[in-house]
């Protein structure tokens, strides 16, 4: 399994690790999450449950999307074709946990409820592995087999005047 892939499957195990007790128990989540302890209402329940869903939806889409399922059959796909929509849906999701975490963290910082710390401590790992997927964990196409060097690189703005040395060319 690829870096996205595991994002991926990260990304939804985590969203769904929210959305479940939300869909399931949403007065106890707004308790959780208040002061004091106060029954939810009926527009809070509905935002609650329709929230949980949401999420669940984001995390649904974000591992289709990112190639971790194959969508096709198995003699239409090759196994090293990625999606063309990974590179996009790992930025978007990187943004959503960013936001989220920094959210998180305010409200914590705000009311000492200990959700929202584990909510930010959750959401930030899950957006510094997004990072690194963005900047690192793409396609490895670039990669030279023989010295494991990246053959995008140049000599911009710095010429490696050591290995020209060795390959006698002037300099």
């Amino acid at each position: 399994m690829d870096a996205i892939s595991s994002y991926s499957f990260a990304s939804m195990a985590w969203l769904a690790a929210q959305s479940v007790p939300l869909v399931t128990w949403p007065n106890f989540i707004s308790s959780l999450l208040t002061p004091n302890f106060q029954h939810a209402n009926a527009t809070e329940e509905y935002f609650a449950r329709s929230l949980g869903l949401t999420q669940l939806a984001l995390g649904l889409i974000l591992v289709s999307l990112s190639g971790a399922l194959p969508l096709a059959s198995i003699s239409e796909t090759s196994a090293d074709a990625a999606s063309p929509y990974a590179n996009a849906v790992v930025l978007i999701s990187t943004l959503y946990h960013a936001a989220q975490a920094f959210y998180s963290y305010a409200r914590f910082s705000g009311s000492d409820a200990g959700g929202y710390f584990i909510g930010a401590l959750g959401s930030a790992l899950l957006a510094a592995f997004g990072l690194w997927c963005l900047l690192f964990g793409g396609d490895r196409g670039h990669i030279s087999r023989r010295t494991g060097a990246d053959k995008r690189t140049s000599g911009f703005p710095f010429r490696n005047s050591e290995a020209d040395k060795r390959k006698g060319k002037a300099l």
